[in-house]
């Protein structure tokens, strides 16, 4: 069960009636302001606008850094955009201001294309964190606000288990001197001031104080000049976290459409409701909660003057001591004897083994709304996503009515994607009840809007709401990605300005296929994507980095896997995210797997070749574990590689590199170069061992030549050899490992040496100028020997293969050059 499996709640009508409060933004919405925003390593931001009006808009935004940002020399701080008419755009802050490094805000405004004309536009901004490990892992979102104000109030804020950050955005021309008190739960408030210059930003972090250890609070936020204040909460070492706007004023009634207190066998919820009552006098607020069945029931709490109070909905009693609200998904609206500002925080993750419908600590992920002032006509929100996206990430966006009204009523939801097109559907909403809008295929009363919603899959969209009949209503948004891992939750910007119907979305893109699937690490594999209706103008992401297709076709798009080296980093060997946008709707391709393939080529040292002698005669056969499979081992074990190392032993006993015909061997220059072109007529006969072929390889790792050398070939004549096999392997996109093995032994029967050491010694100074030659790398190798002198004992092949092992690390470094880590 997921916490919108409750399609329909029954409420009362009375849930939502109250004083009529003009709310803090709405229409003549053509400039607004963000407080809280960044681009670093450890945050990506994205600015949503919404244009629910059928005229294109050019939408400017500027950044206000925070005063620790580095800023780039000739960096672009404000830019504009083009919005298509029943559009929704999309500013990426790291890729569409990369000169920025740190925390911003920001003033977005919108005008009528090619005009000064002001427009009205709805913003929201969703901030993704941290880049490394699970994409997106947390997240937090918001309304941007379209007027700055003198006071704010923010009823949510805790030390200890949270890190509670209060950002200040100071968008005019004068600098702001701004006081925060903190009120705490005991009824007394500690404060700090600072000064925030203009068109600047400033961050408190209230939970860093000593006097506020432990302790939840609210904040008040007061300023000699006008400024925009929000509130950012992280948990669970910043891998996950919340964020809300200040309300400007207080009231006596607000308005929750969500709340859930129960789960399942795999991911439970839990619900706060934050209070913040900042009078002289105490308040008597009083919870009515609205079950999905039975009556309402209801407690009363007494909030102290100039304090917070947590209301902890999954241990609230009875009067007999029961749980008030046990497993239940319920709305609430509170009511208070004099003004107060409230929110609602949900926490998620995995079920405790006490009690199965609460979440253990840490919780997965959270998010938190401010109190709903009062039911609207319309309502309008810039932010949704649903199915893939570029990042690699699945999202889901849920969209909560609630009716308020003595009879149903029908709500109109306009979709409006990136390129201008969408759709509308409408939604019932019983009497004195919750419905949900879940734009997923087969989540639609009918078969024409499960259509539409298969056509929205892949694309991120603007959704405007408005009931046809002009009764009132509520609506909220919650987004989650990566089946629960984040999410986060948004209330509706009410909206009184047109909303036009767009243009048909295109006709239905899909991927149907794509060859290769994998590869090998450092890249250039050819891919090509089948499917359909793909256009003119698609693009490709490979890890989410974008690469230029060489070719685009309605149903086929052909790319090549970028090439890593040294420089650039080789990244981690496995599975890698492929997407595709065409039409304006993003696709995930296949996965394309990389492995690390390694061509172990050589004679009998590396084929595993072990002597012993029986009354005087040498006999030969395979150690147990020849040079290549102990390498594999090692690289099995390291992360950057895992189960995706793959070597090959392409060992060949006896044979030389010059002339083909000993012991069966075509030759080493003519093997070698069956091997780099993935001929399977390249190996010894007695199957190899390891023997993961794939090409093409990332390395030849080559050890070859004492044959000839003791069969009175010259050193120069091998070396002419090798070099053909080095030139054959880099043609092909290889590495080349030259190993240079030394010093040979005596055989302990005859006492002699088992090769020449003066031409042995010759040949590896040869190979040493070769690998120079041809900028190649080079290993010098010794290891213990076996009775024969030419072939090492197992403790020797072990060492060569850590020997080898150790280069290849140094060869195919995960991180770019110079950096130490990487994500």
């Amino acid at each position: 069960m997921t916490p919108r499996s409750f399609v329909v709640r029954s409420v009362l009508a009375l849930l939502l009636c109250g004083s009529a409060v003009a709310p803090a933004f709405g229409q003549a919405a053509s400039t607004w302001f963000l407080a809280e925003g960044a681009s670093n390593g450890t945050f990506d931001e994205d600015i949503l606008v919404g244009n629910p009006s059928a005229t294109a808009l050019g939408v400017t935004v500027t950044l206000l850094p925070a005063p620790d940002a580095v800023i780039a020399p000739g960096a672009v701080l404000e830019k504009t955009f083009t919005l298509p008419g029943t559009g929704r755009l999309t500013v990426n802050i790291r890729r569409d201001f990369p000169g920025l490094n740190g925390a911003t805000s920001a003033r977005i405004s919108a005008a009528i294309q090619g005009s000064t004309t002001p427009a009205d536009i709805v913003v929201e901004r969703s901030m993704f964190f941290p880049l490394t490990g699970t994409p997106y892992a947390g997240g937090t979102g918001a309304s941007g606000v379209t007027a700055p104000a003198t006071r704010w109030i923010l009823a949510e804020g805790a030390a200890g288990v949270f890190e509670t950050f209060v950002l200040i955005a100071n968008p005019g021309t004068t600098a702001a001197s701004v006081t925060a008190r903190y009120l705490r739960g005991n009824g007394t408030s500690v404060s700090e001031t600072v000064s925030v210059a203009p068109g600047n930003r400033a961050t408190l972090w209230p939970s860093s104080r000593a006097d506020l250890a432990g302790q939840g609070f609210s904040t008040v936020v007061e300023s000699s000049a006008p400024v925009v204040a929000e509130r950012a909460m992280y948990f669970d070492s910043f891998r996950s976290g919340h964020d809300a706007l200040g309300v400007t004023d207080g009231r006596t009634t607000w308005f929750f459409a969500e709340g859930f207190t129960g789960g399942n066998a795999t991911i439970a919820f839990e619900t706060f409701l934050l209070v913040g009552n900042d009078n002289d006098q105490p308040a008597t607020v009083t919870a009515t909660f609205f079950r999905d069945t039975g009556a309402p029931v209801t407690r009363t709490y007494t909030v102290l003057p100039r304090s917070r109070f947590n209301i902890w909905t999954d241990q609230e009693k009875d009067s007999a001591g029961a749980l008030l609200l046990p497993a239940t998904a319920f709305s609430v609206r509170l009511e208070s004897t004099i003004p107060i500002v409230a929110e609602r925080a949900m926490y998620w993750g995995t079920p405790s083994a006490a009690d199965p419908t609460t979440p253990s600590f840490p919780w997965k992920e959270g998010h938190v709304v401010a109190g709903i002032r009062q039911p609207e006509a319309r309502w309008a929100f810039a932010e949704g996503r649903q199915g893939d996206d570029a990042s690699g990430v699945a999202f889901d966006s849920f969209f909560l009515l609630v009716n308020p009204n003595t009879s149903g009523i029908q709500v109109r939801a306009t979709f409006v994607t990136e390129d201008g097109t969408g759709f509308t559907t409408t939604a019932a909403v019983a009497a004195n009840a919750r419905a949900n809008i879940w734009p997923t295929p087969g989540a639609g009363p009918d078969a024409d809007t499960n259509t539409k919603f298969a056509l929205l899959q892949g694309r991120r969209f603007a959704c405007f709401l408005e009931s046809v009949g002009g009764e009132t209503f509520v609506a909220e948004r919650a987004m989650y990605w990566s089946t629960f891992v984040g999410g986060h939750a948004n209330a509706g910007t009410p909206w009184s300005g047109a909303i036009a119907v767009p243009a048909q979305l295109p006709a239905d893109v899909k991927i149907t296929g794509m060859t290769p699937t994998s590869g090998r690490l450092t890249g250039g594999t050819v891919v090509t994507i089948t499917g359909e209706n793909f256009g003119g103008a698609a693009t490709v992401t490979f890890g989410g980095v974008p690469v230029t297709p060489s070719s685009i076709g309605p149903a086929a798009i052909t790319f090549t896997v970028p090439t890593r080296t040294p420089q650039t980093g080789f990244g981690s060997a496995g599975p890698v995210a492929v997407t595709v946008s065409a039409q304006g709707r993003f696709l995930k391709a296949p996965s394309f797997t990389r492995y690390f393939s390694v061509l172990a080529f050589g004679d009998s040292l590396t084929w595993g070749t072990s002597t012993f002698y029986v009354a005087g005669q040498k006999v030969s056969t395979q150690t147990a574990r020849p040079y290549p499979r102990g390498m594999k081992s090692s690289l099995e074990d390291t992360p950057q590689f895992g189960s995706y190392a793959l070597v090959t032993n392409a060992g060949w006993p006896g044979e030389w590199v010059t002339v083909p015909g000993f012991n069966g061997s075509p030759g080493g220059i003519a093997r070698s170069a069956r091997c780099t072109a993935g001929q399977a007529n390249c190996f010894f006969p007695i199957s190899p061992d390891p023997g993961d072929y794939f090409t093409p390889h990332d390395v030849e790792v080559l050890l070859e030549g004492v044959n000839d050398l003791n069969n009175a070939v010259t050193p120069s004549s091998v070396r002419s050899g090798m070099r053909a096999m080095v030139v054959d392997a880099k043609s092909k996109g290889l590495q080349v490992l030259l190993t240079l093995f030394g010093p040979y032994g005596n055989d302990e029967v005859t006492g002699q040496p088992a090769t020449f050491p003066e031409k042995v010694t010759e040949y590896n100074n040869l190979l040493d100028a070769l690998a120079v030659e041809q900028a190649v790398s080079r290993e010098r190798v010794s290891a213990q020997m076996g009775p024969d002198g030419l072939h090492p004992s197992q403790t020797g092949y072990d060492e060569m293969a850590e020997a080898v092992y150790r280069k290849l690390l140094t060869m195919f470094p995960r991180c770019p050059a110079g950096q130490s880590s990487c994500p």
